[in-house]
């Protein structure tokens, strides 16, 4: 059950990034110089860009830990940790893109928390009794 959310959050997130996607090809054909050259546009570019692959990363990972033999305590902290990392990391950036500046603040703890999943699940594969 722990990976399933994990997939779940991933689509689901996935499909919240597809539509920023859409809005900036949308504000794109706007020609809109000045929404062209603003620090918005650039941030939630990145947001697009860094959301899309946290989403993936929530779904490939939710399906490895719900398929091989991790420890329970070891794919629950995966499991948090890499959901927090998306929404604090781009999750952060789409809303400080679209004017909440304060979100800007939050980045870090989600950058922290995909490392330490990351980390972790490096660790946890390495402890795989038969992964090769």
């Amino acid at each position: 059950m722990v990976g399933k959310k994990n997939m779940a959050f991933g689509f689901f997130y996935f499909v919240l990034t597809l539509g920023l996607g859409m809005f900036l090809a949308s504000k794109l054909g706007s020609g809109d110089q000045a929404w062209m050259e603003s620090q918005g546009r650039a941030v939630l570019r990145a947001a697009h860009a860094h959301g899309n692959l946290e989403a993936l990363l929530n779904i490939v990972v939710g399906y490895i830990i719900s398929r091989l033999a991790f420890d329970a305590w070891l794919a629950k902290t995966v499991s948090v940790l890499l959901i927090v990392g998306a929404v604090f990391h781009s999750g952060m950036l789409y809303t400080g893109g679209l004017g909440m500046h304060l979100a800007f603040n939050l980045t870090p703890v989600g950058g922290i928390s995909l490392i330490a999943a990351m980390l972790l699940m490096g660790a946890g594969v390495l402890r795989l009794k038969n992964a090769g």
